[in-house]
């Protein structure tokens, strides 16, 4: 089925759905009323958390009386020649990442894909690529959740563009403890190894734009980086769903 018959369906069938199957937004409360299009209310969709305040280009956050470009890429660390996402990890966009992460709501990638690709620094970020990578799960975290949640959005931001997804290109080697609770110079050391390019053509000499659900410090996202860039890539860039504030 094509994507408008996809879209004239759920139209079709979103009436009956709520009519016999009704539920409530998690976001307020209020009825949802187009189900297939869920798990928030419209009005909730509308109302996901945005960033405010200064970001630097490559997409971390600035001080609020600091200058552009941040300090990494004014000294040229920065891995990322671009950088975009599309509010805190707060709220309801923290909901939807773990209803796609931890409940299986696959369908939920599709949705904030469409939410990333309104954004005009996401949009930014996608035109000239040549390639997506989803940052990737360990192969037992893979086989445990059945899939991987940055594969889903990297293949929902890259078929507009008619981008190439490279999902296999970059690989976790090491099945590192989770992230959440270490410090920031923990999370490096914790991921300093954990990434390798496996498959080189797909990326050397391509602009790559890399792509995850949730930026914390950065410590991932930057060896995975390093690891792209190492096997030749041109350029990366990097889209989040989400950033912690």
């Amino acid at each position: 089925m094509t994507a408008l018959g996809q879209a004239t369906a759920r139209l079709l069938f979103d009436p009956v759905h709520a009519l016999v199957f009704p539920s409530t937004c998690p976001g307020c409360g209020r009825e949802v009323e187009r189900p297939t299009r869920g798990p928030l209310c419209a009005a909730c969709w509308r109302a996901l958390p945005r960033h405010r305040g200064p970001v630097c280009p490559c997409g971390f956050p600035l001080p609020a009386d600091g200058a552009a470009p941040c300090g990494r890429c004014r000294r040229g660390i920065a891995p990322f020649a671009r950088g975009a996402s599309l509010g805190p990890y707060e709220g309801t966009l923290r909901l939807l990442v773990h209803e796609l992460k931890f409940h299986g709501r696959r369908r939920v990638a599709e949705r904030l894909a469409e939410a990333l690709l309104a954004d005009v620094t996401v949009r930014a970020a996608l035109t000239g690529a040549q390639v997506v990578v989803p940052v990737p799960l360990h192969p037992r975290r893979r086989r445990e959740r059945g899939f991987n949640q940055s594969g889903l959005l990297a293949r929902a931001l890259a078929r507009p563009h008619g981008l190439r997804v490279a999902e296999d290109a970059l690989a976790r080697r090491e099945d590192t403890p989770p992230q959440t609770g270490l410090s920031a110079a923990g999370r490096r050391a914790n991921v300093a190894r954990a990434f390798v390019v496996r498959r080189r053509p797909a990326v050397a000499g391509r602009i790559v734009v890399l792509v995850d659900d949730v930026l914390t410090t950065g410590a991932t996202a930057r060896a995975c980086a390093r690891a792209l860039v190492a096997a030749g890539a041109a350029e990366v860039r990097l889209v989040t769903a989400a950033r912690v504030a």
